[in-house]
């Protein structure tokens, strides 16, 4: 599809997008945006361990006479603010010729803005971006800059990632941005709310252990407690295609962005909604309980989230005493699973300008930021455990001392340790979300049967994606 093409089709949805997300419908990227400020816990933790790709890693020199202006955009909550502005304060102290400007918000309404910029070409040199929004902005390689360019090349090391991230990145073959770190959703249980119930949460291991485990929670403490927090509506869809990835052995679309699942796959994968409704796993939630500054959830009424390892932080300083009680458990699974269901990608990505005038400037800086020591102390986890191979070695020896670490680090190792797929960058289009996300949000509120959810999705759904994608 031609760019100008896909833009219009975007254009035309920011601003749904943007009613969904102040309406408090979590997003299937990071959601750090709308989280308060986190110190990471100061305990130990297990060393974080990735295989190194092909190339050496190494620190790069950064060439003499760095020289020009620059504009740096990123999303989050204040305390990314200030950590990347704090880092970006330091390689311009070391770099006296380079400015960087700030551009920064939360995540609501930033894909409208970012969708702007590029249709108008006045976006920033240095954007951070969404996983999907590679697929969605730049089809064809050609929006973002060529990574892989000589003068870029010369100072953005791409050897620090594994041959694997990398390729998650490159589009039509093009290199259009690098990962800040991989993420995935991982079960996060309050083991105090289990012990109360008479159970362990080292035992809820599979789907049926966990209706089981709701059923004696209600039977237990009361009908108004659940195994699990009300699930916002990108957290349950999760759940339900990881539920298919395991039971079919397929992922959501296959190499031809055809949807892989048929009805009748789709009809069961959708029951584990209605099933998690009638034992106790989940309350039918509203838009004012799906978050982490649910009163009941710092009250005890519910058992555990699902969440991306980056964005747990909110749910557990939000918890008197969080870091004690949340244990960490594989996803959940099923006898004779075919795949995992952990479905990874990156949390984060981050691309230079195709019009940047300074591209030399900018990829010398976000080298600094990835792999300089003093940077990685200064971001901790807050965008997650490092992908860049370099930097994570400064991460693990910050592990190691126990500078950092708690249940993000606990929940990567769970997904590292995992085999993973990739997730499709078609499953967060918003627009592909909206046909499955509203189906689910049917079931929950009794509007549809599962029967109907799912054959409305089934019947409409490879429209949606046809459109979208070549």
């Amino acid at each position: 599809m031609k760019k100008n093409k896909l833009f219009l089709m975007v254009a035309m949805f920011t601003a749904a997008i943007f009613v969904l997300v102040a309406c408090g419908n979590d997003n299937g990227g990071d959601t750090a945006a709308t989280q308060p400020a986190t110190d990471a816990a100061a305990e130990p933790a297990t060393t974080i361990g990735i295989e190194a790709g092909p190339a050496d890693i190494g620190d790069m020199d950064v060439a003499e006479g760095l020289a020009g202006e620059i504009t740096f955009s990123w999303w989050g909550n204040d305390g990314r603010h200030a950590a990347t502005r704090e880092i970006a304060e330091l390689f311009m102290a070391e770099n006296p010729d380079v400015t960087i400007n700030f551009h920064y918000g939360v995540w609501g309404g930033w894909q409208e803005g970012v969708t702007t910029d590029l249709m108008a070409g006045t976006e920033a040199d240095l954007m951070q971006v969404n996983f999907n929004w590679l697929a969605l902005f730049s089809p064809l390689g050609t929006t973002f800059a060529d990574l892989e360019d000589p003068v870029i090349a010369q100072h953005l090391d791409l050897g620090n990632w594994t041959t694997a991230d990398i390729d998650m990145v490159r589009r039509n073959g093009v290199v259009q941005a690098v990962p800040s770190g991989i993420t995935a959703r991982v079960p996060f249980m309050r083991a105090d709310i289990y012990e109360r119930a008479g159970l362990s949460v080292q035992d809820i291991n599979t789907w049926d252990d966990l209706m089981a485990a709701g059923r004696t929670i209600q039977a237990e403490l009361g009908e108004d407690y659940f195994a699990l927090s009300p699930l916002g509506n990108a957290s349950l869809a999760y759940m339900v295609f990881s539920w298919l990835e395991q039971y079919t052995g397929r992922q959501f679309v296959d190499e031809n962005n055809q949807f892989n699942y048929s009805l009748e796959e789709l009809t069961a994968g959708f029951q584990l909604v209605q099933d998690m409704l009638d034992n106790g796993v989940l309350a039918r939630h509203s838009e004012d309980n799906i978050n982490a500054q649910n009163p009941r959830w710092i009250a005890g009424n519910y058992g555990g989230v699902s969440e991306w390892d980056s964005s747990i932080n909110a749910w557990i300083n939000n918890l008197e005493d969080g870091e004690n009680v949340i244990e960490v458990r594989d996803h959940f699974t099923m006898e004779g699973a075919l795949l995992s269901g952990v479905m990874a990608r990156p949390s984060m990505g981050f691309a230079i300008s195709n019009n940047s005038n300074h591209p030399d400037v900018a990829a010398a800086f976000l080298n600094f930021m990835l792999t300089d020591a003093r940077a990685i102390a200064i971001q901790g986890t807050d965008r997650g455990v490092p992908a860049n191979l370099l930097g994570l070695e400064h991460f693990n020896v910050l592990v190691e001392e126990g500078t950092i670490g708690g249940a993000a680090i606990e929940a990567f190792n769970v997904h590292n340790n995992a085999e993973t797929t990739t997730m499709s960058p078609v499953f967060e289009f918003q627009e592909v979300r909206d046909v499955y996300e509203i189906a689910l949000e049917d079931i929950q509120e009794g509007r549809r049967t599962v029967e109907e959810a799912a054959e409305l999705v089934y019947n409409s759904i490879q429209a949606v994606i046809d459109s979208l994608v070549d």
